[in-house]
């Protein structure tokens, strides 16, 4: 089990305090955000295999943030 800081501590102290129609909307909130980060670690995680499966070919064939930068501003205007 997790030490509780003295946070996670005040947040159980006010969650005790809440009525049951309030602990229902936290609880939906609470999955909510428990999806979120499910995300993005799947994300992240995502993000890492496709870098890891990159070739040095891949890498050759990139094209520099600072020309991409370039024709931008020369199309659009410079970056603020």
């Amino acid at each position: 089990m997790q030490t509780q800081t003295p946070e996670r501590q005040e947040l159980c102290e006010v969650i005790n305090t809440l009525s049951d129609a309030a602990i229902g909307k936290l609880s939906s909130y609470i999955d909510f955000l428990r999806y979120e980060e499910r995300m993005e670690e799947l994300e992240d995680a995502e993000d890492i295999a496709y870098i890891d499966s990159l070739t040095p070919e891949d890498y050759a064939n990139a094209v520099p943030l600072s020309e991409i930068i370039k024709d931008y501003e020369a199309k659009h205007g410079p970056l603020s």
